[in-house]
């Protein structure tokens, strides 16, 4: 679950009149289940929770603790060592991590609602909080990269300011610092990545799927309605139902977009694929055989399309993991966007020749 959901569902719930608790992993070393900026909200008593911060026994304290604050709004701070001993209850992964635990009541509704919106339509900044155990909890949103000053920011000091100059210049997940007379939580703003699914067949319904449950945005995208629409998708972020030939004049496309072609047909690939290669997309991939792909690319080459351009596509595309069916092709082709995601071009795939990749097809 990204941010924008938890901060839409803690709006949601404060709207009610619930109370919420917030736990997010605020500073991890060596390997913990739950890595920084980790979010999972915790309701009342028989109302669950949404998100998560790593699973197991950790987590499931993390409830029990956040459930006991649900009174009234307070900040606590917890840290776990979790490389003990095989039989230990906190785990055996070898490292630590620490957890913030904020409870808030009706008061904080017009924060999340902030910063759902801000979130949503991806209006980066920072979330600054301000770790005072016992305290109430205390967040300052900073809308921009520009030098923020100490003081001048919701007294912010030097060392906290500096950490927020570097959290909006590089997408860090979050940084835990603890100088100057203040201790804080800096974390950035930002929407997750988004996939554009060109085409919406049954391969697109496993794909959004699968894409949802691991944090990606998902536009679908298809000239037909009757595919296209609410009931097929109904967790997908946007569903837009146009004519191929203009898909990127309705769908923004940055470097943290991926674009997955898995059109009705040759004719369609190629005429959404002619207008991705032209995008900053990070990732560009085309349903396909090695001979189908060749022929594509031909044809757009003949048409003046630079191979360099060509070169960026996955295709055929997914990790290779012997799939046949829908469901198994689609998990291999979000597999591959994790990849990506992840561990960049570079790591294990490179910017190769389209037809020397492994893929599914």
């Amino acid at each position: 679950m990204d941010n924008v959901d938890i901060f839409r569902k803690a709006a949601s719930a404060l709207e009610s009149g619930r109370h919420v608790a917030l736990v997010t992993v605020i500073a991890t070393t060596g390997s913990t289940p739950g890595k920084v900026g980790y979010k999972m909200l915790v309701f009342g008593e028989g109302e669950g929770i949404a998100g998560t911060v790593g699973g197991g026994r950790v987590e499931a304290k993390m409830i029990d603790e956040a459930a006991k604050s649900l009174g009234l709004p307070t900040s606590r701070l917890f840290r776990f060592e979790l490389g003990k001993t095989p039989d230990d209850e906190d785990g055996i992964c070898g490292g630590s991590v620490e957890f913030l635990i904020e409870t808030f009541d009706e008061t904080a509704l017009p924060l999340f609602r902030e910063l759902s919106a801000v979130t949503d339509r991806d209006a980066g900044g920072v979330l600054v909080s301000i770790l005072s155990p016992g305290g109430v909890p205390r967040k300052i949103r900073l809308t921009t990269p520009e030098p923020i000053e100490a003081d001048t920011d919701g007294g912010l000091s030097q060392e906290v300011a500096a950490a927020v100059k570097e959290v909006a210049a590089t997408g860090n997940a979050g940084i835990r610092v603890s100088a100057g007379g203040m201790d804080a939580f800096i974390e950035p703003l930002a929407k997750p990545p988004t996939v554009i699914l060109c085409g919406a067949g049954h391969l697109s319904y496993h794909i959004a799927r699968y894409a949802k449950s691991v944090h990606f945005r998902v536009i679908v995208y298809d000239e037909r309605r009757e595919y296209a629409n609410r009931e097929r998708f109904p967790d997908a972020d946007d569903i837009i139902a146009e004519d191929f030939g203009h898909i990127f004049d309705k769908v923004r496309i940055d470097e943290d977009s991926y674009i997955v072609i898995v059109t009705r047909g040759h004719k369609c690939d190629q005429i959404v694929l002619e207008q991705a290669v032209r995008t900053q997309a990070r990732y560009i991939g085309m349903i396909g055989s090695r001979q189908k792909t060749r022929m594509l690319l031909q044809k757009l080459e003949d048409k003046g399309v630079p191979s360099g351009l060509l070169d960026r596509v996955y295709s055929p595309i997914g990790v290779s993991i012997g799939a046949v069916t829908p469901q198994e092709i689609a998990l291999s082709i979000v597999c591959e966007l994790v990849k990506v995601r992840r561990l960049g071009d570079e790591a294990g795939i490179g910017h190769m020749t389209v037809c020397g990749r492994e893929g599914t097809l």
